[in-house]
């Protein structure tokens, strides 16, 4: 009985810590960085974001910024319902649910310009 115990305690253990193992982090745009004029979806084509993955967004501080928006900011390029906002420059976020996650600058010249990413997270 006893070893049952353990086997099932570290079983635990394994399903809490095995995933943040293999969790990856991404620089979004890679070089480029958050920048005005560049399109994300090919960026995003192909990569299997999942729980526990860290984007990496890497921008010009207080003149471009990122926020979490939901659907509808998405497609309207508009901070209406924005969950996360941030201009510092360096904006690092966990993707810690599955779903769709929106990503847009709050400046509308630069959303319409490019500076909005949809994410796909298993």
């Amino acid at each position: 009985m006893a070893k049952l115990v353990l086997v099932c305690i570290f079983l635990i253990i394994l399903s809490v810590a095995v995933p943040k193992s293999f969790a990856k982090e991404y620089v979004v745009g890679d070089k480029r960085g958050w920048s005005p004029g560049a399109d994300y979806h090919p960026w995003a084509y192909g990569k299997s974001f999942r729980v526990g993955d860290v984007l990496h967004f890497f921008y010009t501080p207080k003149v471009i910024d990122v926020a979490s928006v939901d659907i509808s900011s998405y497609a309207l390029c508009d901070s209406i319902k924005t969950f996360y906002k941030d201009n510092s420059g360096r904006t690092s976020i966990t993707l810690e649910n599955s779903g769709s996650y929106y990503f847009i600058s709050t400046n509308k010249q630069g959303c319409f310009t490019g500076l909005k990413l949809e994410l796909h997270v298993l």
